[in-house]
């Protein structure tokens, strides 16, 4: 069996493109996202009363006059992950009047997007010998839960013992320990440990386990991230660049200890690719370089007598 795990794609339309091709790219039985589907930021492309719209995208402030100029940056807004929206100047500054309207707008573009996503999967997967799984993570809101659900191809893993055949079994857990940013789903390290606990009593063989929990264990060397001011800038080290620290979950690297199955897979930390052992453990953290359209991944091998067989990261 071989599975391709990848996670942390953020919206990006481009990356999503590149899962769906996986199957054949990879030859893989099991394609599967282990979290953080959905963007960031809303990108408001503004149609001036002189004909012209303006737009300011990473960083560089665009004034554009043909509809297939507009066209190309909605298209590179997309595949960066974030979500155009056409207003006029009006609209624009109702929308920075009322943060309740502009929370309700971005609530909506992103379960539009996951919506156009689930029918894409549903196309293109949709008699393909592949099963794939897509767990939300801690930064997904929980609506995009009910149009996974509700899809013909996607398994949602998230809180469940899956067979995958063969005495392998996994179970998801979209959550992480608390961040800076208080995102939906961060939690404390002991709800954490709970949760945990709770899935991995339903585990049967250990030795054939997959623990997909979307923060890394703490300590690991792949969950190392910029460490931050309090007013979320970065802390230089000696020669000028982010000091990396690690921000992993300490409940995820204590369970794993505990209960030592076959592989951990995780994501959340996309600076920090890389496959480590905890205990007999192998942990994988494929990384993340979602806004640049980059699809960072993992080939797993598993083999009915062997167990794991063989894992490498992989680029596309």
């Amino acid at each position: 069996m071989r599975i391709y795990y990848t996670s942390d794609l953020h919206g990006s339309e481009k990356c999503w493109r590149k899962f769906l091709a996986t199957p054949k790219y990879y030859q893989a039985d099991v394609i599967m996202i282990g979290g953080d589907i959905t963007g960031k930021f809303i990108v408001p492309i503004i149609y001036m009363p002189k004909g012209h719209a303006e737009a300011t995208f990473m960083g560089v402030k665009r004034k554009l006059k043909k509809e297939k100029d507009i066209d190309i940056l909605k298209q590179q807004i997309a595949n960066a992950g974030h979500y155009a929206i056409d207003v006029s100047p009006e609209e624009q500054k109702e929308y920075l009047e009322n943060p309740s309207l502009l929370d309700e707008l971005f609530t909506r573009m992103l379960c539009e997007r996951v919506q156009q996503w689930v029918d894409m999967a549903d196309e293109r997967l949709k008699g393909q010998n592949v099963r794939c799984f897509i767990s939300a993570g801690n930064d997904d809101i929980y609506e995009v839960d009910e149009i996974l659900e509700k899809s013909e191809t996607i398994e949602v893993h998230d809180g469940k013992i899956i067979d995958l055949g063969d005495g392998f079994e996994m179970f998801g857990l979209c959550n992480s320990n608390m961040t800076p940013w208080n995102c939906p789903r961060d939690i404390s390290e002991e709800e954490l440990a709970q949760k945990i606990d709770v899935l991995a009593s339903q585990i049967n063989n250990m030795d054939r386990a997959i623990f997909d929990i979307h923060v890394p264990p703490y300590g690991t060397d792949i969950d190392d991230a910029p460490e931050l001011t309090e007013d979320m800038g970065y802390v230089l080290d000696s020669t000028g660049k982010p000091k990396m620290i690690p921000v992993g979950s300490t409940a995820v690297r204590e369970a794993i200890l505990k209960y030592q199955p076959m592989i951990g897979f995780h994501g959340h930390i996309h600076e920090s690719s890389g496959i480590r052992k905890l205990g007999k453990t192998t942990i994988i953290n494929p990384g993340s370089e979602y806004a640049e359209g980059i699809l960072r991944g993992a080939v797993i091998d598993l083999d009915a007598q062997e167990g794991l067989a063989n894992v490498n990261l992989v680029v596309g």
